[in-house]
């Protein structure tokens, strides 16, 4: 079974009551040290997958499952599930998945000497979902690669390997790599100049911006005026909301109703059982407070994708903040 084509998401008719209820059932019954997180994480990708909340539960536990059960141990990844969501999201199977991963392990080793990880196999189901065949081109590869060198000149030190997922879905665009670098510096630097901190997080921002129709000054404007809006309404705000903000932007009304929207949902998700942490709760309100505001099925189906790679880099990223922390203070 090849990965579902590209096309629009159909969606709920009330998203924010369809996430709530994945989120229960995902969540029932599970020890607290069953990867919760993820499992929130999951419930907001999988609004879009038609079933009852349980049954789709229940794929869930059996793909993630078959992929444990199908990968050497020192292979597996820590943030299998949210793997799995991403599988089942597209229609994919545990096993056709790592095939390809194996196959297409070789094209990246053309580009880049050692294996990215979870980010290679990301890139990589991200590539497949555009293959005819299933199967990963060397072109395809070769592309990504082209794209990832082109933001790695404008930041060496932020672009790593962590950017193939991103740059995969950057790459399923017409546009030269030239140009696809040049509007996300152009996204970057504006950003900036108009308060955003530099670093990791405001440059996921610039790529996920890069697929907005304005603009560049239209585009940055409209995030600071969502930034601007959260911090006067209380929040704390920073860095670690840029990519939430980027997604945000995409919503077509005024800034007031953006905010007011995902404030509301917020609140309805931090009332959840086993309610999420602040900044989880606000990513997950960013993310069903978009299903609802923009109706635009086809690009809801590539927002929704890069919010997923956000999320599992998140996710990848504090397991390492926490393993450092952790080795620090027992030396």
């Amino acid at each position: 079974m090849n990965p579902a084509p590209d096309g629009p998401l159909v969606l709920p008719a009330r998203p924010l009551d369809r996430f709530c209820d994945l989120y229960e059932a995902l969540l029932a019954d599970r020890p607290w040290w069953r990867g919760r997180e993820m499992l929130r994480y999951c419930a907001l990708a999988l609004v879009t997958i038609p079933g009852e909340p349980r049954e789709i539960a229940l794929r869930l536990d059996q793909l993630t499952e078959e992929l444990s059960a199908s990968t050497p141990w020192y292979k597996r990844s820590s943030v299998g599930t949210m793997l799995a969501a991403e599988l089942l999201r597209n229609g994919s199977s545990a096993r056709e998945f790592l095939a390809e991963v194996e196959r297409a392990a070789g094209l990246f080793r053309a580009h880049w000497r050692f294996s990215g990880s979870t980010f290679e196999a990301l890139a990589i189901e991200v590539l497949r979902r555009k293959a005819p065949n299933g199967h990963v081109s060397a072109s395809q590869v070769d592309r990504l690669a082209a794209i990832w060198k082109e933001l790695k000149s404008s930041h060496p030190v932020l672009t790593s390997r962590s950017d193939w997922p991103l740059c995969a879905l950057l790459s399923r665009t017409e546009a030269a790599p030239s140009a696809i670098g040049e509007r996300v510096e152009a996204l970057y630097q504006t950003l900036h100049r108009q308060g955003a901190s530099r670093g990791d997080p405001l440059q996921t921002a610039a790529q996920i911006l890069y697929f907005h129709a304005d603009s560049t000054d239209s585009v940055a404007a409209r995030f600071q005026a969502l930034y601007a809006g959260f911090k006067a309404s209380g929040m704390w705000m920073g860095s670690h909301d840029y990519e939430e903000l980027a997604l945000l932007s995409f919503a077509p009304q005024a800034p007031a109703e953006v905010l007011e929207t995902t404030l509301r949902h917020r609140e309805r998700i931090r009332a959840l059982p086993s309610a999420p942490d602040k900044q989880t709760s606000f990513t997950l309100a960013c993310g069903t407070a978009l299903l609802e505001l923009s109706r635009d099925g086809a690009r809801l189906s590539m927002l929704s994708e890069a919010q997923l790679l956000v999320n599992i880099q998140a996710i990848l990223a504090a397991q390492q903040a926490a393993a450092v922390a952790a080795s620090s203070a027992a030396s």
